[in-house]
């Protein structure tokens, strides 16, 4: 199914709209979309691979700059960006993932990025218009 979503991320300054292929296939939900970055010449495809089962959650992130990103709360994950610089790797700690339901239209995610001694903060949010 196609539906039109927003993304809301702390690495964003504002909302980003755009559409979306959402696939719930009972176990699991997927929804995939197109994004142009500021300074990219080519779109960045997103994916986002929820295992209800299980409840982790994984976003792919392919284009320029290439990233793999695993989300469990019960146990610290790996996350890999892949830049012209090389890989880097960061732990990541998901404090809750919320699936969309009846009473809320959104598929979002709240976790740290850690890398040494340095702490990012992030809710990773798609909203459904």
């Amino acid at each position: 199914m196609r539906r039109d979503i927003e993304i809301i991320t702390e690495a964003y300054d504002q909302p980003h709209r755009t559409g979306a292929v959402i696939n719930d296939t009972g176990s699991n939900l997927v929804i995939r979309w197109k994004q142009l970055h500021e300074g990219d010449s080519k779109e960045t495809l997103y994916e986002i691979d929820m295992d209800k089962k299980t409840g982790v959650a994984a976003i792919k992130r392919s284009g320029e700059i290439r990233s793999e990103m695993t989300f469990d709360t019960v146990k610290r994950t790996k996350g890999f960006f892949h830049t012209a610089y090389g890989v880097i790797e960061m732990d990541i700690e998901t404090e809750y993932i919320n699936m969309p339901s009846v009473l809320s239209e959104k598929f979002e995610i709240s976790y740290r990025l850690l890398n040494g001694e340095d702490i990012q903060k992030n809710v990773f949010t798609v909203k459904f218009l």
